[in-house]
């Protein structure tokens, strides 16, 4: 006995009219079957690879590194954003997995066996009973439970996209705040070294007096008390100013490429850009949210599930073709079977009521989740408005209150110093570039108010920071980092 003897031994195969005919029927279905290809979302680029267990290296970050750069970096590798789309390759595969179920099925089957026949049998003296089959199935009809199934996983789908792009936007925000931060540390640190700079003076002045006899102990311990603070306070700005560098770096995907030089922005056109009406805004909100967006997706999902397990009892149509080969014949041994069958279940232990109970569930968590989501939208339109408002109203006079001072400080001190009645600038100059520092955080402040803005209606970050004509005479001022 060998597997060779179902084809080797013409005396033993069971030829029956018809079967040529049908294995060439079941080729062709072969044939087609394998032509079917998975279906996959054509709307977003390749996900990155990341076999070998890491996150895929991007391009360095331009340098000096502007706004623009950051409003147009790729995101694809980065963290956040690749988590997402993971989320989002799942629900391409299980919509996959549920459109397989309505196609064709071709399967390939096969024994080898060895066999003793019994006293009765017609070939008593044959052993070998091998078989080798192809079957061939196809769902007809399910009364509309497949198409609920599938219109769940399109849902999901659907849903999981808008919370990749959704993610992404986020992303970006944060990337824009970093991208603040680091402009702010750079400032705010210039200005307390200019300030260092002036108590170190005054420290030194004060040891030379101190060793003429000028200046008492009290007072020279005072200025060396002042002298410390300051440095203790230069050294933690200087360590603010390598920390956001770092969290621009991680949150960009770049772990490795601390950016070095920055561009200041030019965003003073925001403080003229018409804010919009609460109402307005929370209409739009309402309608646009990617977030909210998602979640109603979800909901068409859990209506379809709903709907598939309400229909679970009901019958089922599918045809089915067979074509066997045998080494031995049998009464009940067919080369060639086609027919279409009949499942009705009748009773399933309970099974169809848990479904339901748990797609209600399901419906129910995601209208909560939904209006949680509406009231926040709502709740975050408001303070955008208000706080928008209050930058451009408030904290634009204050900024420009601080300016003034600091301007017409520096021009008094200088005068003082010109006429020979002060010995130095005093606190001019760490005074202009705290106003400067203040400028620079209330423009930031507005700009990624409208950032989130921006997020919240589901337009591009850029569009609203830069879309408008803006001064764009002279050039970026570019801060560095220093060693």
């Amino acid at each position: 006995m060998s597997f060779g003897h179902m084809f080797d031994n013409p005396a033993r195969r069971v030829i029956r009219p018809g079967a040529g005919s049908s294995v060439t029927v079941l080729g062709l279905a072969f044939l087609i079957v394998s032509a079917i290809a998975p279906v996959r979302a054509g709307d977003l680029p390749p996900p990155p690879d990341v076999s070998e267990g890491r996150l895929a290296t991007p391009d360095p970050l331009p340098q000096p590194l502007g706004l623009d750069d950051v409003l147009s970096l790729p995101l694809d590798s980065q963290y956040g954003v690749l988590a997402a789309r993971s989320r989002y390759e799942q629900r391409v595969a299980e919509r996959q997995l549920t459109q397989a179920d309505n196609r064709p099925q071709l399967g390939v089957n096969g024994r080898l066996r060895y066999v003793e026949p019994g006293d009765v049998a017609v070939e008593n003296d044959q052993h070998d009973d091998h078989q080798a089959g192809l079957s061939l199935r196809q769902k007809l009809f399910d009364f509309g439970r497949q198409q609920d199934r599938e219109a769940a996983a399109e849902a999901r789908l659907d849903g999981e996209r808008l919370a990749l792009l959704g993610e992404e936007k986020r992303q970006r925000l944060a990337l824009l705040r970093a991208y603040f931060d680091v402009l702010l540390a750079d400032q705010r640190y210039q200005a307390i070294n200019e300030r260092m700079a002036i108590l170190f003076i005054r420290y030194d002045r004060a040891r030379d007096r101190q060793e003429l006899g000028q200046t008492s102990d009290y007072d020279l311990a005072r200025f060396e008390r002042d002298y410390q603070e300051i440095l203790l306070e230069r050294a933690r700005a200087d360590a603010e100013r390598r920390l956001t560098r770092r969290h621009l770096a991680e949150l960009a995907g770049r772990p490795d490429q601390l950016p070095r030089e920055l561009r200041e922005p030019r965003l003073d056109a925001l403080f003229e850009r018409e804010v919009p009406a609460v109402g307005d805004l929370i209409e739009t909100a309402l309608a646009e949210d990617l977030h909210l967006n998602a979640l109603r997706r979800k909901y068409d999902g859990s209506e379809s599930d709903l709907a598939t397990a309400r229909s679970g009892n009901l019958p089922s149509l599918h045809a089915e073709v067979n074509a066997d080969y045998y080494t031995r014949e049998g009464a009940t041994r067919d080369p060639f079977r086609a027919g279409v069958y009949l499942e009705f279940p009748l009773f399933r232990g309970g099974a169809r009521n848990a479904e339901i109970g748990a797609a209600q569930a399901e419906r129910m968590a995601v209208v909560a989740e939904m209006a949680e989501r509406e009231a926040a939208v709502r709740r975050y339109a408001t303070e955008l408005v208000e706080m928008i408002r209050l930058q451009q109203s408030v904290g634009l006079s204050r900024m420009q209150a601080m300016e003034n001072y600091a301007d017409l400080n520096f021009t008094r001190n200088q005068t003082l110093y010109q006429m020979e009645k002060a010995t130095d600038l005093g606190d001019a100059m760490a005074e202009m570039s705290m106003a400067k520092f203040e400028r620079m955080k209330t423009t930031y402040d507005l700009a990624t108010r409208w950032a989130e803005y921006a997020l919240l209606t589901n337009r591009s970050i850029e569009a609203v920071l830069l879309g408008q004509p803006e001064d764009n005479s002279g050039e970026d001022q570019v801060t560095e980092e220093t060693s």
